[in-house]
Order: structure tokens, then sequence, then C-alpha cells
């Protein structure tokens, strides 16, 4: 069963010591992107894991959603681990994780039990809701459907992604006894651009998911753009010199969005 699984995970400024973790999949084809990678980022790796992977690498940050979906055309196993570097997930939970596929011939995803060890009578929930940070999936399925919309860039885009699945024919499950442990936040090292990558597309997600499900409106846009210029300024006579940075941050992020809608829209 373990060779039908392939781990995917995409990294960005990952400390080293979250890389470690990644030895859990050991037992696994593991395929790994690494934003604003290069060689000898991958020699690093290397020395750490000491075990085969393919490695792929794009010299700026083009986005989860783009290098996941670059990650899945290469998956030539039944099904994937979509992961992050600071989950923690054994190997044994993983192989009881893919059993559950037989249960539905409609399974999708099954994720488990994320932060919560909790035993429930009912070993399986099927759920219209998940915690994407650790799934596996049926690829033939996925190819299907597609993965992440790539309009997304950091955030919202496995809100879109639920929402696609919950209006198909296809389901997912809840395992509920099998557990991982998410480290939350502790999958990039904490700095300024990590800081304005988190703060702008959010934001920035948040006004693309609504103008694809028909929830936008101009007004929450001019709502969110003079409430961060406001509190910009009051954060600054505050000398909340960090909260002011974020406000500059998600303004860039409503402008960016401003700049997407004009050249998705017919006039």
């Amino acid at each position: 069963m373990k060779n039908n699984i392939t781990t995917i995970i995409t990294l960005y400024k990952t400390p080293l010591e979250k890389l470690k973790n990644l030895n859990q999949y050991k037992a696994f084809k593991l395929i790994i992107f690494e934003q604003e990678g290069n060689l000898s980022s991958k020699k690093k790796i290397n020395k750490i894991l000491k075990r085969k992977f393919e490695y792929l690498y794009s010299k700026k940050n083009i986005g989860l959603p783009k290098a996941s979906n670059i990650l899945l055309n290469k998956v030539k196993s039944k099904y994937l681990l979509f992961t992050q570097a600071d989950i923690l997930i054994d190997k044994k939970s993983i192989l009881n994780l893919v059993k559950i596929f037989k249960k539905d011939e409609n399974i999708i995803f099954v994720t488990p039990t994320i932060n919560k060890k909790i035993k429930k009578k009912n070993n399986i929930s099927f759920v219209k809701n998940i915690k994407a940070a650790c799934m596996i999936c049926d690829v033939k399925k996925l190819k299907k459907i597609g993965f992440f919309d790539d309009d997304y860039f950091l955030y919202w885009e496995d809100i879109d992604l639920i929402k696609k699945i919950n209006l198909s024919k296809f389901k997912m499950v809840l395992a509920n006894n099998i557990f991982a442990k998410h480290q939350s936040s502790q999958s990039s090292k904490d700095n300024f651009n990590t800081l304005y990558l988190r703060s702008s597309n959010y934001i920035y997600g948040e006004f693309i998911y609504d103008f694809k499900h028909k929830k936008f409106r101009i007004i929450k846009v001019v709502r969110k753009l003079i409430q961060n210029l406001f509190l910009f300024f009051f954060d600054i006579l505050r000398f909340r010199f960090k909260n002011s940075i974020i406000r500059v941050f998600k303004i860039y992020g409503i402008l960016k969005f401003i700049l997407y809608f004009f050249k998705k829209i017919k006039f």
C-alpha cells in the first residue's frame, strides 16, 4: 500500500529543524517544491533527510496554489498526502487513512483529527469542512475536479476547494480516531517578508473568494481600505509600529485585489 502514496509538500523559508519532520515520510515517495529555492538549498535538505526525493523549485514565490498544482501533476501514485513541514503524523496513521477510501467510492479527501486526541465511537465522519493542512487525496478524482485555484496565493484557496467539493458528488471524511499534530505557523521563518506575505495575501484572498462566489461588494473593499488607512495613522500615533506595518501590508493586499478586479471584469 505504501507504494501507492506520494507525499507532496511546499516549502518557503522553512527552518532547518522543521525539515527533520519530513523523515516521518521515509516510507513513501516524496516530492518537494521550494519557493525561492535553488540547488544549494536542495543539498542542505538532502543532508537532513538522507533519502531520495524529487526536488522542484521556483526562483520567486509563486504562491501555494500554483506550487501545489505543479506537484499534483508530478504524482503517479493512486493517493497523495498533502502536508506541511509543521505536521507530525506517523506511518501507521497514514496507512490507516488510506484504508478509509474503501468505505465509499466517492471519497476524495480523508483527514486525520488534528491537535485533538479524543476517542470517539464512530471511526469516521462524513463532513462538509476539513483542515487541509494534512489530507490524503485520491489523485484520479482530484485531477478530475481540479486542485487549488491559481488566482489565490496563500490563503482562502482551501476554502474555495472545499466549496467546490461540496458542490460535487465527492465526499470528505474526518478520521475521528487517527491523529496528527499541527505546530501552527511554524513551517516558515517568522520574519518581515513572511509577515508581509501573510498580512497582504489573507485580505487579498478574502476578496478573491467573494468575487468568485458572488459575494463581492465594492462597499466592502472601500470600507476595508479606509479602515486600514485610519488604523495605520492611529497605530503610528500610539507607537504600535508593527501594527502599522501590518496595516500597510493589508492596504497593499486590497490594492492588489483592485488591480485583479479590473483585469477580470468586462466593461
